[in-house]
């Protein structure tokens, strides 16, 4: 056998060293979470009392009993050190990381320290409690010592003089405080917390070493959607793993209609997604096909102005704290091409003029400023631009589905190109744009429809005029 440090509980180090049996299994759970999983014991909450359980859940060991989906987490669980596990309910995805936060405090870490996020402080003490309930049923050769008495936040066990282990549980909140360096992280349900952006920024910082991310979605717009996507592209270290709705062993298709019945469609396509866009609904539907977006995305990025080129610049004026945001687009060629992409999120009007009157004597031609709102009142004050070189465009329920029907025909056609990795929050809002909207962030697509629609009119030579069009 390899040469492994394994601590072994002073009472039971004799016979440990004496019996070779034990010797092996200690040696193959600390090189493997697998076989672990062969010593590790949880509470089925689907269980019946009656049959051997406690408080209503049966005691199982969970290497005995897992699916197929369940195995593919698990070789996850040993081979990434970072995943985001976007899932459906009730998949076993937070049991199996429960028993991987054990794995790593009683065998993976030397001066292990593991944190647990959930959604509430009492969900995080669930979770710890859960990652005790297992240690604890460990065989008594194979389990470490207390170093202190367990708290309801708090275990720590003492495997050496200079190797004192933790597993802490914390409350997520806005006002999250993580005062130490995790060795791995589990965090919970992210996509419901409050604020999972704040949650974000407070936990990541810590994360020296591996980190688990176990939520079902909540909409596009959530920003641990955002970081999905993200992950997707590869933009970031973590690994992106789905699990939908009928992967579990004893569910089809008339289970998840049973499941369907008394749900509203957003609840149901969440809580039990076949797909990880399910998992991002959020009461309408996706208008344009990931497969399309797909092609669109892979565009060139910022691209400096040519001389003698006719660009269209739309700009769509949020309210108040809404974002201003502008869409180059150049329609020299039969692909057009964003060039540039500008997202003012808060600025005052002033600040949003005088950023139109740049953009628009960077990139000859036509500026489009969307007229709802404060667009009006923006395009009256504008220095510098010639009315031939304006206009005004109403978005009103027709004229929205005109520029949305000729985006997704440009998409389809593969007329229309800009770069996700250039810009992520043009890409993100694509992608998640659903109808109805209201419930959706949509500047970007909006800006983008208004371009498009626009192309052929960039060329403003022979324009005579200010044009309103509805």
């Amino acid at each position: 056998m390899d040469q492994v440090r394994i601590p072994v509980h002073p009472a039971f180090a004799d016979e440990v060293q004496r019996d070779s049996e034990k010797a092996s299994e200690l040696y193959h759970c600390a090189r493997s979470f697998r076989h672990f999983l062969n010593y590790w014991h949880f509470l089925n909450q689907e269980g019946d009392a009656r049959t051997g359980g406690e408080k209503g859940g049966k005691d199982q060991v969970l290497g005995l009993s897992l699916w197929d989906s369940q195995e593919q987490i698990v070789e996850a669980m040993e081979n990434v050190d970072k995943f985001f596990n976007l899932k459906a309910r009730k998949l076993g995805a937070t049991t199996l990381s429960i028993a991987f936060d054990g794995w790593v405090a009683r065998f993976r870490d030397e001066n292990a320290r593991v944190h647990l996020f959930s959604r509430r402080d009492d969900a995080a003490k669930e979770l710890l409690k859960a990652v005790k309930y297992g240690l604890d049923r460990l065989p008594e050769w194979m389990r470490l010592p207390y170093a202190t008495k367990p708290t309801q936040d708090n275990l720590q066990f003492a495997a050496g003089p200079e190797d004192l282990r933790f597993v802490k549980a914390y409350p997520t909140s806005e006002e999250t405080a993580v005062e130490a360096t995790c060795t791995h992280c589990h965090l919970d349900e992210w996509a419901r917390m409050k604020n999972p952006e704040s949650v974000w920024q407070a936990v990541e910082p810590s994360v020296a070493g591996s980190c688990h991310i176990i939520t079902t979605g909540r909409g596009p717009q959530n920003f641990a959607s955002i970081f999905w996507r993200q992950s997707l592209a590869g933009d970031n270290e973590f690994v992106p793993i789905f699990v939908g709705a009928l992967t579990r062993s004893g569910r089809d298709e008339a289970w998840l209609a049973a499941k369907r019945r008394g749900m509203t469609e957003q609840a149901f396509r969440q809580e039990y997604p076949m797909t990880w866009e399910d998992a991002l609904f959020a009461g309408g539907r996706f208008t344009f096909a990931s497969a399309d977006l797909d092609r669109a995305g892979d565009g060139r990025g910022p691209t400096a102005p040519v001389e003698g080129r006719m660009y269209v610049k739309a700009w769509d004026i949020g309210r108040h704290q809404d974002a201003a945001v502008c869409t180059v687009l150049d329609p020299s060629e039969e692909v057009a091409q964003v060039v540039e992409y500008i997202r003012l999120r808060g600025a005052p009007y002033p600040t949003i003029q005088a950023r139109m009157q740049t953009v628009h004597s960077l990139y000859q031609g036509l500026t489009v400023i969307e007229k709802n709102a404060a667009g009006e009142a923006v395009a009256e004050n504008l220095v510098g631009i010639s009315e031939h070189e304006l206009e005004l465009f109403w978005t009103g329920a027709a004229s929205k589905a005109k520029i949305i029907e000729d985006l997704l025909l440009a998409l389809e056609n593969e007329t229309l190109r800009w770069s996700g990795g250039a810009w992520p929050q043009l890409d993100l809002e694509v992608r998640s744009y659903q109808i109805p909207d209201d419930a959706i962030v949509q500047d970007s697509v909006i800006s983008l429809a208004i371009a498009n629609r626009h192309r052929e009119a960039a060329d403003v030579s022979g324009r005579l005029g200010r044009v309103l069009t509805w």
